[in-house]
Parts: C-alpha cells; structure tokens; sequence
C-alpha cells in the first residue's frame, strides 16, 4: 500500500460518493466524472510527486481499467464501472487500485447475494455462473449461445457496481489513513 496524501483522499472519495449517486440515481456513470477524476488523479500526481507520480498515476489507470475490462467485455459489467476503476486508479496508483480492487470485489459478492437472498434469483444467477464457466471453457463469448447472459438482458436483480467501488474505495482509505 502506498501513501496518499489528503487531496488525493479527498478527490478518490468524491469520486466514488459522487459515482454512487450517479449510478443509484440513474444506472449511468457519467462519462464527464470519470474523465475528470482521472484527469485530476493525473494531476495531483505529477504535481505533488513530479515524474514517479505521472507514472504512478498511468499505471494506476491503466491498472484499474484492466481489472475490469474483462467482466465489460463478457458484457458482466458496464463500461462506467470499468472507467470508474481507472480513474479511481488514476488517483490511487497501481497498488492501492490492486487493494481496491480486492475490496471492491468482496463487497460486491456480498452485496449480489444481500440482493438476491432478498429479491430472489439466486437459482437463476447459479444455472447462469454455469452456463458461462461451461461457454469459457469451450473458448465461446457465453452471451453468444446464451444472450440472457449479457447484462442488458438479465432478469436478476441489478445492483449498481458503482456502490460495491465506493464502498471498497472506502474501505480502502479507512485502512489507508
């Protein structure tokens, strides 16, 4: 874990609070937020860490993208949540998005089953972890033999991701300071 300084701590939680409420509120994150947390991130950094700071922050964005790039690309997650990870990311550095990450993920599975214990669907979201490790297996994109498995066409309950990276990045900087 790597030091962040209070403008940093403050911008990555507004961020995430402001992406949350986007997201509740409309199911969108918008694209002007992410830029702008990750242009900000780009800028504390360099201005406060010169060079190490520019490569920390680039690191760090194309980091946080990565790790979500694969869900957005299995259509298991929206473009947003994957441009809010690098962004948060822009603002954290390579190894405090990895913790992130990692915390983001455990609230989100926590959260997912919260949601379907109390909505229903669990069964449906068990049959469909199957469907898609079997289509993974056979090398095949599992919403091509099986479109009920992208994310727009999911009859599960639907939790907004930006809550689970808020919470994470939280957690993150409750740790952190």
């Amino acid at each position: 874990m790597t030091h962040l300084d209070a403008p940093s701590l403050i911008t990555l939680a507004l961020l995430v609070l402001l992406a949350a409420a986007a997201d509740i509120r409309t199911r969108r994150i918008p694209n002007p937020l992410t830029a702008t947390g990750a242009i900000a991130g780009f800028i504390l950094n360099t201005a406060l860490h010169g060079i190490p700071g520019a490569r920390s922050s680039l690191l760090g964005l194309a980091l946080g993208a990565a790790l979500f790039l694969p869900l957005f690309l299995l259509r298991g997650r929206g473009g947003g949540d994957v441009k809010l990870m690098a962004a948060a990311g822009a603002i954290a550095g390579p190894s405090n998005t990895l913790l992130i990450f990692v915390l983001t993920a455990i609230t989100g599975a926590i959260l997912a089953l919260v949601l379907l214990l109390s909505k229903g669907g669990l069964s449906t979201v068990l049959r469909n972890c199957a469907l898609i490790l079997h289509e993974l297996a056979h090398l095949r994109p599992p919403y091509q033999r099986h479109p009920e498995l992208a994310l727009e066409n999911s009859t599960t309950p639907k939790l907004p991701y930006a809550i689970p990276i808020a919470i994470g990045t939280l957690l993150f900087l409750a740790i952190a300071s």
